[in-house]
């Protein structure tokens, strides 16, 4: 069995967040979802797409699942190997293969050609 992937997120690096964010919104109409010191949200053609001031995450791809312990367990038996992403210094504990942060949880793999892919569940 296959997770069920809830909403795509697209992570990008930006070298100035303030000219990325007028990007996003003025240029792109994009909406605004939030916006904070080092990174800021959006929503586009049903996808969040995330900046964060270089640095705190690689560029790549997340998704949002309901279960995340089932999302990894069907993932691990499909080959995907996970690993904890030591970039993450914002978390609040790690877990096995699932990294606490103050917003939810999550849980990091590459790709076939090394692009991080990330799972995350949102807290309650």
């Amino acid at each position: 069995m296959k997770p069920e992937l809830k909403k795509l997120i697209i992570d990008i690096r930006v070298h100035d967040l303030n000219r990325a964010v007028a990007f996003y919104r003025d240029v792109l109409g994009s909406r605004l979802i939030c916006k904070e010191a080092d990174w800021a949200s959006f929503e586009a053609a049903g996808a969040e797409i995330h900046l964060y001031l270089h640095g705190g995450t690689e560029s790549g791809l997340e998704f949002r699942v309901a279960n995340l312990e089932n999302a990894v367990e069907e993932l691990k038996a499909s080959g995907a190997k996970f690993f904890i992403d030591t970039n993450q210094i914002n978390s609040l504990k790690i877990a096995g293969d699932i990294i606490e942060f103050p917003w939810g949880r999550a849980a990091f793999f590459k790709d076939s050609e090394g692009n991080q892919i990330a799972l995350v569940e949102d807290g309650a």
